[in-house]
């Protein structure tokens, strides 16, 4: 199996086509079982498309000791999502603190630890950043050494944080040496997006476009772009149809629901459609940020309330 192979699978979990990777990891490892390095690659790739597939207990069985530090730290994460989902509080902690762990350890039969350590530090970063534990996530991502996917979730972080200016410098270094990358152009969206325009929001719709044009069918993270940037665009229409699509495609996908409910909200829909759509994120995701910050909203609101009830 050559180079290009790889390539490819790269671009098809970057533009959300999951099932895709995971047929694709499967058939491409049995022919390249001899070759080691592969073989780890692919894995990396099978593991994290049925992470994103919430196939969380697979990933738990199926990566044991005798794998490498890598997937080590993806049985971690998908042992924390698990914790997450189910609410398990002890669980999701004792998966934090496993994953802090692994940074430390260095395998002596390790033939490259310095792209180890950068698997295992991405992952780390991942479930800090989710935790909120953004500066220790930066402490751990930093310095990056131009590794990809260190600089796609430190941009990220830093659009989490606000910090605009630090993903712009991130993603404008990017340029010099990725520009090409499917992975670089998402972080051109993603920063876009934030920064705001007729222009950005155009070239970061026309981003998500060609990526869902690059397969037969767009995926449903494609869709969710795109939809995204047509909601910033005013194209309301556009976006609630793509948005359809996504959920006929995927019901329990928790960002195409929040977009759903950010563009009701937008379209003045009755407040029982609304509600709805809220009542189907809790069923799917009950811990949801967008669940939490409407949650500190409404409670501060009935606090303000309360200042001018009548006694």
């Amino acid at each position: 199996m050559d180079e290009n192979t790889l390539f490819a699978i790269r671009n098809l979990f970057y533009s959300g086509n999951y099932t895709q990777v995971i047929s694709e990891t499967t058939s491409s490892r049995t022919r390249a079982s001899a070759n080691q390095a592969t073989t780890h690659q692919l894995d990396l790739f099978l593991f994290r498309a049925l992470i994103a597939t919430k196939n969380y207990t697979r990933v738990a069985q199926e990566i044991t000791e005798a794998h490498g530090l890598g997937l080590q730290a993806l049985k971690a994460q998908a042992v924390y999502l698990d914790a997450v989902q189910s609410a398990d509080a002890a669980g999701r902690d004792a998966a934090l603190a496993h994953l802090r762990d692994l940074l430390l350890v260095q395998s002596p039969d390790d033939r490259q630890p310095e792209i180890t350590a950068l698997e295992v530090k991405v992952v780390v970063g991942q479930v800090l950043a989710t935790e909120g534990l953004v500066e220790e996530a930066l402490s751990v991502l930093l310095p990056h050494n131009n590794h990809l996917e260190s600089v796609a979730v430190v941009v990220q972080i830093y659009l989490q944080m606000n910090r605009l200016d630090l993903a712009k410098k991130e993603v404008e270094a990017c340029k010099s040496w990725a520009e090409d990358a499917m992975l670089a152009q998402l972080m051109e969206a993603w920063v876009g997006l934030r920064t705001g325009g007729g222009d950005r929001y155009q070239n970061a719709y026309y981003i998500y476009e060609e990526i869902a044009t690059s397969s037969t069918s767009p995926t449903v993270k494609s869709l969710i772009g795109e939809a995204v940037c047509n909601i910033q665009m005013g194209h309301y229409p556009e976006a609630e149809s793509i948005l359809q699509e996504a959920l006929s495609r995927d019901p329990t996908n928790t960002d195409a629901i929040v977009n759903q409910i950010v563009l009701s909200t937008l379209l003045s829909k009755p407040a029982e459609e609304i509600s709805a759509l809220v009542q189907q994120l809790q069923s799917v995701a009950p811990n949801h940020s967008y669940l939490q910050d409407l949650d500190l909203k409404s409670s501060l609101f009935d606090r303000a309330a309360q200042r001018f009830a009548v006694a």
